[in-house]
């Protein structure tokens, strides 16, 4: 695994999710996903009141999405369990910037910007497994303090257009935490959050990795 460069294949991958982005992509099922609604971020919406707490608890003041997609909800008001929150940008009331190789609109990451936190929810599983190396170390290289992640551990609905499942490295949260305390052991003052859902009986779950913080102080 090479941590300084990305593969071909990583490359490959994104040019492929930058046409599900401009035309929307086939389902495992069948179905067919419109491109205004093609990875708009709504994977973010469930954690938006726990990111929220991280923010006030630990005073932080600046946030990158890596991967964020279309981000919908940085501008629009979301629903969560029946209740109506504003934009995220309203919501967490800090400097956010937005960060997604495959969609046009924030293709530019700022290389020599650091922040309080960054998060990348659902976002892991359709990196290249060669690649996650230097996906995590660019995450650590980005911020100061935090890091969010939440991993789907299970099969995507989505289909790429190569006709692969979207979810390419499917990996059970004991293989995470072995990657990403490789991190911590190198920064041990940045702290990390991770998140795996996992499949059970037909039903998504979480599965939280316990490192030099916890979800549940949060919740």
């Amino acid at each position: 695994m090479n941590k300084l460069t990305p593969s071909k294949n990583f490359f490959d991958n994104i040019n492929m999710y930058k046409q599900m982005h401009e035309k929307g992509y086939k389902k495992v099922d069948g179905g067919y996903i419109h491109k205004d609604k093609s990875f708009n971020g709504i994977s973010t919406i469930p954690y938006a009141p726990i990111i929220k707490k991280i923010i006030n608890k630990n005073n932080l003041i600046s946030l990158l999405d890596y991967g964020c997609g279309k981000a919908e909800f940085y501008n629009n008001n979301f629903i969560l369990d029946n209740t109506e929150y504003p934009s995220f940008k309203k919501f967490w009331g800090i400097d956010i910037d937005l960060y997604d190789p495959s969609y046009e609109e924030y293709n530019i990451l700022n290389q020599n910007k650091t922040y309080d936190i960054v998060i990348c929810i659902d976002v892991l599983e359709h990196i290249p497994i060669e690649d996650i190396d230097y996906i995590l170390n660019k995450l650590s290289s980005l911020s100061k303090k935090y890091i969010f992640l939440n991993v789907g551990c299970y099969s995507a609905a989505a289909l790429l257009p190569n006709g692969k499942n979207a979810h390419i490295n499917i990996q059970q949260p004991e293989w995470w935490y072995d990657q990403i305390i490789k991190i911590i052991k190198i920064r041990q003052n940045l702290k990390i959050i991770c998140n795996c859902t996992i499949e059970k009986n037909g039903k998504l779950q979480v599965f939280p990795l316990q490192f030099n913080d916890k979800i549940i102080n949060y919740i």
